[in-house]
């Protein structure tokens, strides 16, 4: 939400204000104005909380403190090829921090800088067909490309004859969706994830300024930096597209949007497409599941989770008492609010 945007709010609410002393109204008989008013007013001031938690964070560019670092310097790429001189032999691996389906990442120091990073290896045998191979080298084009304080810094990459290494800034927090698991209750607090949703908004607005779709937002794809900050990651399904439509199926079952989910009930259908606008249906799945624990769709079985999401209008999620009703009103808002995507059906 933009400093604009936050004023143009605030002009609505000063044209609401009453300039004489308001009538005195029976319960249940309040004028529309003023249920108008007070809804502007929640929404402003919840509006104005993330605005300050996006912008006031002191947290300097990773782009900034890279250059900045002597050792990180000497290993970052120049461009879009690979480093010339970088191999496997200059850097020390040791203990895994995840996997992913063509590789896995390590935890990595380069010898002769001693920098600490994160190391992908895709092993290139893994990678046997052309879409495969699309995929890893449109991961490495996006990826290279994103310089952004919450979203996780693609170093530099080299490549032998039997892997593709990608050298990562490291996140010393691991994953958002360890951290979670860990919290007493299994869940974070309304102000622990107002700062969370603000910064990773704050990286989906990058980012979609630069017409990328991430695809494939959940807590496992966001890491936490030195300072605990939001560090978005795997942009392995991440697409750049011109025309702002696109129409592959791709994601994560509890994180897909209802045109998506719509798509994977009826894979043979035509015409189905979507925009950029399923990275905010996430946005607000992941609230959900920051606040209670557990994603708002999850079912038994996989066909009863996409029916449940393909059908969802607005209504039929259930909200624990522990959750605000200004939290829960965002949440509704970020699901509900109109927005361009469309799948025929």
């Amino acid at each position: 939400m933009t400093c604009g945007q936050i004023q143009n709010t605030k002009a609505k609410l000063n044209a609401l204000r009453p300039t004489k002393q308001p009538k005195v109204t029976k319960p249940g008989t309040r004028s529309k104005t003023v249920d108008e008013r007070e809804r502007l007013q929640r929404t402003a001031k919840r509006l104005s909380v993330i605005d300050e938690l996006a912008t006031g964070l002191n947290v300097s560019s990773t782009s900034d403190e890279l250059r900045s670092d002597p050792a990180a310097s000497s290993i970052l790429s120049t461009g879009s090829d690979p480093h010339p001189s970088l191999t496997a032999r200059d850097f020390e691996v040791g203990g895994t921090l995840g996997r992913g389906k063509f590789g896995r990442v390590y935890l990595a120091r380069h010898l002769a800088t001693d920098y600490v990073c994160a190391l992908k290896i895709i092993s290139k045998a893994q990678a046997t067909t052309q879409e495969e191979e699309k995929l890893i080298r449109r991961e490495l084009e996006i990826h290279q490309n994103l310089a952004h304080k919450n979203i996780l810094k693609l170093l530099s990459w080299f490549h032998d004859d039997e892997s593709i290494y990608l050298v990562l800034e490291f996140a010393p927090g691991g994953s958002l969706y360890s951290k979670m698991n860990k919290q007493p209750k299994g869940r974070f607090t309304e102000h622990q994830t107002a700062v969370y949703i603000a910064q990773l908004t704050s990286a989906l607005r990058y980012m979609h300024s630069k017409n990328i779709m991430h695809r494939d937002i959940k807590p496992e794809n966001i890491l936490l930096g030195f300072h605990g900050e939001i560090k978005l990651a795997d942009f392995g399904y991440s697409v750049h597209s011109e025309s702002g439509f696109r129409s592959t199926v791709c994601g994560t079952l509890d994180y897909l949007s209802p045109e998506v989910a719509v798509m994977t009930l009826k894979p043979g259908m035509s015409g189905g497409w979507y925009t950029k606008a399923i990275d905010q249906w996430s946005l607000g799945v992941l609230m959900y599941e920051l606040l209670v624990g557990k994603p708002p769709f999850e079912m038994k079985d996989m066909k009863s989770t996409q029916k449940k999401i393909a059908n969802f209008k607005g209504k039929g999620i259930k909200f624990p008492g522990h959750v605000s009703e200004r939290a829960e009103e965002l949440i509704r808002e970020v699901s509900v609010t109109p927005s361009p995507y469309v799948c025929s059906q």
